[in-house]
C-alpha cells in the first residue's frame, strides 16, 4: 500500500511539473544590451524625404506581385499575399510606403523577412529614413539600437507587468514623437509566437479618429498643438518620473497634422508620449486629451492583426496608433523585431492665416 502510494505521488508531481520550454527558434535575434541603457538621443530637425511621394500611385509593382488584396476593414489595414519584401526595387519599396500611408497598417504574409540576415533588413528598412536608435530596447548581438527587440518568455515580463493591476490592459501610442521629425513607415516582423493563440497588434486610424468628429469640434481642434515628451508612460513605470522628466527630449506636434503622402487631416494624438495641449489649465488639457485616448479606442475605425509564421507588419505611424494585446498565457514565448525610420516634420493641417510653414 506505501509503495503504491509512493507511486502515485511521484506520477502526480511529475504530472504537475512544467516541461522544459523549447529553446528559441532565433536565437541570435535575443535580446542584448552589452553597452547597458544610453539617455534619449535629441535628434534635431533635418530634411526628410517621403518615399511615397516617388511612388507611382497605380502601384504597379505591388499590383503586378501581388495574388491576393484583401482590406481587414473598410478604413484601415490591407492583407497581403504574394509580395516579397525582399524582392522589391526601390519603386517598389516607394510603393509599399503608398499603401501604407493610405491604408495605414499592412499585413504581408509568408515573408523571408526574418531570414534574410541583419544586414538586408536594415537596407530594406533604412529605404525609408535615418533608423530610430532605441535608447534602452536589446538588439541582436553584433548588431545595434535600430534593431527594436520586443520579446517575453518564461521569466521576461509583458505589458501587463509594465502596466500593474488592472481590469484591461492596452497601451494605445505612436512610437517616438518626441522629437522634430517623426516615424514614417515602420516594420514590425515576428520571429516566434505564442504556442497557443494571441499576442496580436491592434491599429486605429487616426485619419478616421478626425473625420469621425463633428465639423463644428474639428474647427476648434485645428490650431491646437500638443506637448510630447520621452517621458512617456513606459518610461516613467521602467526607471520614475523624476529621471524620466531629468532625461526627457521634448517637442510640440500639431493636434490636427497634414499626413505628408496622403494630404489629409489626421488627429495626431499619442497617449503616451503627448502629455498636454498647449496654452490649457491641466485640467483642460487632461480631459480632452482623455476624451481622444478614448476616441481612438473605437472599433469603428480600428483592427487587429493576427501573428502568423512569416508575417511582416508594415505600417504608417502618422496614420495609425497601435497597441500590443497582452492576452497571450502567461509564460509563454512571443519574439518580434521592430525597426523605425524617420520621416518629416508633421506640419499643420489648417495653419493660421498668415502663418509660415513649420
Amino acid at each position: 500500500m506505501l509503495g503504491n502510494t509512493s507511486a502515485t505521488v511521484a506520477t502526480e508531481a511529475a504530472a504537475t511539473t512544467s516541461p522544459t520550454p523549447a529553446p528559441p527558434k532565433y536565437p541570435h535575434y535575443l535580446p542584448t544590451r552589452p553597452d547597458g541603457y544610453a539617455a534619449t538621443t535629441d535628434v534635431p530637425l533635418f530634411h526628410a524625404e517621403e518615399p511615397g511621394l516617388r511612388a507611382d500611385p497605380s502601384k504597379p509593382e505591388l499590383s503586378k506581385a501581388a495574388t491576393s488584396l484583401r482590406n481587414i476593414t473598410p478604413r484601415i489595414g490591407t492583407e497581403i499575399h504574394g509580395v516579397q519584401l525582399s524582392q522589391l526595387t526601390p519603386a517598389g519599396l516607394d510603393e509599399v510606403a503608398l499603401m501604407a500611408a493610405e491604408r495605414g497598417v499592412l499585413v504581408l504574409r509568408n515573408q523571408d523577412f526574418a531570414d534574410i540576415g541583419f544586414d538586408r533588413q536594415r537596407d530594406i528598412v533604412r529605404h525609408y529614413g535615418p533608423l530610430h536608435q532605441h535608447p534602452t530596447m536589446g538588439y541582436p548581438a553584433g548588431t545595434g539600437p535600430e534593431f527594436h527587440v520586443v520579446y517575453a518568455d518564461e521569466s521576461v515580463g509583458t505589458l501587463r507587468d509594465l502596466l500593474g493591476p488592472r481590469p484591461s490592459y492596452d497601451l494605445w501610442h505612436v512610437d517616438q514623437t518626441f522629437t522634430p521629425n517623426v516615424p514614417s513607415t515602420t516594420f514590425f516582423w515576428i520571429l516566434e509566437g505564442p504556442a497557443g493563440e494571441g499576442g496580436d497588434t491592434a491599429f486605429t486610424s487616426l485619419q478616421h479618429a478626425y473625420d469621425a468628429l463633428s465639423p463644428s469640434f474639428r474647427e476648434t481642434l485645428n490650431h491646437l498643438e500638443v506637448f510630447h515628451t520621452s517621458a512617456s508612460v513606459g518610461e516613467v513605470a521602467r526607471i520614475g518620473q523624476e529621471r524620466a522628466l531629468r532625461e526627457a527630449v521634448n517637442t510640440v506636434h500639431p493636434l490636427v497634422i497634414e499626413h505628408p503622402v496622403t494630404h489629409k487631416p489626421v488627429l495626431f494624438v499619442n497617449p503616451t508620449i503627448g502629455r498636454s495641449v498647449q496654452g490649457f489649465h491641466a485640467s483642460e488639457s487632461a480631459n480632452l486629451l482623455a476624451f481622444f485616448h478614448d476616441h481612438i479606442r473605437s472599433l469603428d475605425f480600428s483592427c487587429r492583426v493576427r501573428w502568423e509564421p512569416g508575417t511582416v507588419v508594415v505600417w504608417d505611424q502618422r496614420s495609425a496608433a497601435h497597441s500590443a494585446v497582452p492576452d497571450f498565457a502567461e509564460g509563454e514565448r512571443r519574439h518580434m523585431v521592430r525597426m523605425i525610420p524617420y520621416g518629416s516634420q508633421p506640419k499643420a493641417a489648417f495653419p493660421r492665416t498668415g502663418e509660415a510653414p513649420r
